[in-house]
């Protein structure tokens, strides 16, 4: 199978390549070694979006601070909360 390199270096994968399961957005990856080069579909894998992108680099430089809270004070403090939000309260208005 022949195909053209376009001006914007883009290359069309012919049809019968496509059917295989190739779509849209699909990442491939291009090795190429002695003349030879191959075209090798990626497993699909999560991006962060630029608000994700943010929240994690504003963690990682809080972590590098010391600014953080250890995981069972974390888990200690919700459980707090969720007893007191849980807990009865009195009627104000008796039956």
């Amino acid at each position: 199978m022949t195909t053209v390199v376009k001006a914007k270096a883009e290359v069309v994968a012919p049809r019968s390549i496509r059917r295989q399961g190739i779509k849209p957005g699909d990442r491939v990856e291009f090795k190429a070694s002695s003349g030879t080069i191959t075209i090798t579909a990626l497993e699909p894998g999560y991006t962060p979006t630029k608000a994700e992108t943010g929240a994690i680099r504003k963690g990682e430089s809080e972590i590098a601070r010391g600014e953080f809270v250890a995981l069972g004070d974390l888990l200690h403090d919700l459980d707090n909360r969720r007893r007191k939000v849980g807990a009865k309260t009195a009627r104000k208005n008796p039956r």
